[in-house]
C-alpha cells in the first residue's frame, strides 16, 4: 500500500530537502463566491479525479472574455474558506473595467478577488498518492503534474499548464515564508 500524502506542518527545510520551491502566484483577477447548500456537493471533474466541493466552500473562476452559457461552464476550483480569507485579496486593479465575462460571474453572485499567495510546489517525477482536502478518497497523481503544499500544509495538484499559468519561476533564494515552521 502506497504513502499516503496528507496536510500537516511542514517546515521550510523540510520542503527544500523533499526538492521543493516557492513559487510566487502571477496577479490574475479570479471571480469567487460560495457553494450555497442547495447546490452541495458540488462535484468538480480534473483530469485524473473528482472532487467535491462542500456548502460554504468558495468557488473560484476563471474569467473569460466572452460569457459562457453556465457558470461551470468557466474553469473553476474550490478553495476551503479558512484558506480562502488567508491567501486571496479583494481584486484592486486601478481603473478596472469589467468584461462580459466578469460581468455574468458578478451576476451570479461572484466578486472579483486575486491570490496574493504563493505555493511550495515541485514537479513530480514518479506517481505519488495524496489526499486532497476536497478528495473523498486519496488519488494517484501522475508523473508531470505538480505537487504544491499550500499555507495550511495542505497538497493539492496541478496540471503543468495550470501551474505556468499562474506561477512565476522561483528566485534564485527566495525569502522565508510564514506559512511553514521554521
Amino acid at each position: 500500500m502506497p504513502m499516503i500524502l496528507k496536510q500537516r506542518p511542514w517546515t521550510e527545510i523540510e520542503l527544500r530537502a523533499q526538492g521543493f520551491a516557492y513559487y510566487e502566484r502571477k496577479k490574475q483577477l479570479v471571480l469567487a463566491g460560495r457553494l450555497p447548500s442547495t447546490r452541495a456537493p458540488l462535484p468538480i471533474l480534473y483530469d485524473f479525479e473528482t472532487v467535491y466541493a462542500q456548502a460554504g466552500d468558495v468557488i473560484c473562476f476563471t474569467p473569460t472574455e466572452q460569457i459562457r452559457k453556465s457558470i461551470m461552464d468557466y474553469t473553476h476550483w474550490s478553495v476551503k474558506p479558512d484558506i480562502f480569507r488567508e491567501t486571496y485579496r479583494i481584486w484592486d486593479a486601478p481603473h478596472w473595467t469589467p468584461n462580459a465575462g466578469v460581468q455574468h460571474l458578478m451576476r451570479h453572485g461572484c466578486r472579483p478577488y486575486y491570490k496574493h499567495q504563493g505555493v511550495w510546489a515541485k514537479q513530480l517525477t514518479e506517481p505519488l498518492t495524496l489526499q486532497s482536502l476536497e478528495s473523498a478518497e486519496p488519488t494517484e497523481v501522475p508523473v508531470g503534474a505538480w505537487l504544491a503544499i499550500g499555507s495550511q500544509g495542505e497538497p493539492w495538484h496541478i496540471a503543468p499548464e495550470n501551474f505556468y499559468e499562474r506561477y512565476l519561476s522561483p528566485k534564485a533564494e527566495p525569502q522565508r515564508h510564514d506559512f511553514v515552521r521554521r
